[in-house]
């Protein structure tokens, strides 16, 4: 069980690298293409570039787009993925420095509720 354990948390680790380091390469990726449409428009063959080339300058930011949606939802099923895992791992004093930084950051006044918690908040407002 804990070998199992051990495995599935190094997938998820390589899974969560992995997104990320897609997700800087996208941006990069973008950067480069946010160039190049800025040459293209200042070049004198403006036009010729884009009879020969335009439904590449127009689509390119458009997948990448879509490419930067894929990722970021991907990124955010593994950073729900991996909560339970992070927070089992850490002692309860780390747990609460991490909840209070990310509230004060956010904006957010008061720690997640427990599942319990949630579940009697709807029961007493069903019950009303």
């Amino acid at each position: 069980m804990n070998q199992k354990r051990a495995s599935s948390q190094a997938a998820w680790a390589l899974l969560t690298e992995g997104v990320t380091r897609a997700r800087v390469e996208t941006h990069r990726v973008q950067h480069l293409v946010n160039r190049a449409k800025s040459l293209v428009e200042a070049s004198e063959e403006r036009d010729h570039i884009y009879q020969v080339a335009g439904d590449i300058i127009l689509a390119m930011p458009q997948r990448l787009e879509q490419l930067a949606i894929a990722l970021d939802r991907t990124g955010l099923a593994l950073s729900k993925m991996g909560e339970e895992f992070l927070e089992a791992r850490l002692p309860l004093s780390e747990r609460t420095m991490v909840e209070e930084a990310v509230a004060s950051a956010f904006g957010k006044s008061s720690p997640r509720k427990s599942m319990a918690a949630k579940v009697a908040d709807r029961y007493m407002k069903e019950s009303r």
